[in-house]
């Protein structure tokens, strides 16, 4: 096993890097800092050419999409550790919650953060920002609703965690929080006070 993982902090390989922690699984990695016009070079290209984060090799085969890579290791590498099999009776709960991350809010995050943090003002829709934060927020609802008082998306710590929490980290960090619920706030302390995460987070060489 030579995994490489090129880590850009705060990103979506953060996921990546925790999945790491939580599996005990050794990596190469490579911090980087986030630079968008570094990241269009051809050097990068060469390592993803979408010009994304984030991007892991093993051995010679390479990986994109951070849902997809901590499946990977997950499976590949950790008998199937924080995941689930297709036999397991949260089987389908799993699978909605591993996508949802992404697939179900990510868009619509990119939006919010876009109208309200990363476009110049000018360049900025008011239509667009109330459209993302309603949809934003319906997803954060839906998670809420979702919650017990204590514990995780499943009866156990999963990777279904892992792919939810990184957007709950975004709505935290862009000032957007007080669009999650009780549950959904006390999830998130809950999740973000393992060792593997803050082990993750302080990852910056």
């Amino acid at each position: 096993m030579t995994l490489k993982l090129y880590h850009f902090p705060n990103t979506r390989s953060l996921r990546v890097l925790w999945a790491l922690e939580e599996l005990g699984l050794e990596a190469d990695i490579e911090t980087r800092q986030m630079d968008r016009a570094k990241m269009k070079a051809p050097e990068y290209l060469a390592l993803n050419p979408l010009g994304k984060t984030p991007v892991m090799f093993d051995g010679d085969e390479r990986i994109v999409e951070s849902t997809a890579i901590i499946e990977y290791l997950a499976n590949k590498y950790a008998d199937g550790r924080l995941a689930r099999r297709p036999d397991d009776s949260d089987y389908g709960r799993y699978l909605q919650w591993l996508h949802f991350g992404e697939a179900g809010m990510g868009g619509y995050i990119n939006m919010l953060i876009a109208q309200t943090a990363i476009l110049p003002e000018e360049h900025r829709i008011p239509a667009m920002k109330v459209w993302a934060e309603k949809e934003t927020k319906n997803c954060l609802d839906f998670i809420e609703a979702n919650l017990g008082d204590d514990g995780y998306l499943l009866d156990e710590f999963s990777l279904a965690d892992i792919s939810v929490i990184y957007p709950l980290f975004l709505v935290k960090i862009t000032k957007n929080g007080a669009l999650m619920g009780d549950k959904t706030n006390a999830y998130f302390k809950r999740a973000t006070a393992r060792e593997a995460w803050k082990k993750a987070c302080a990852r910056v060489d």
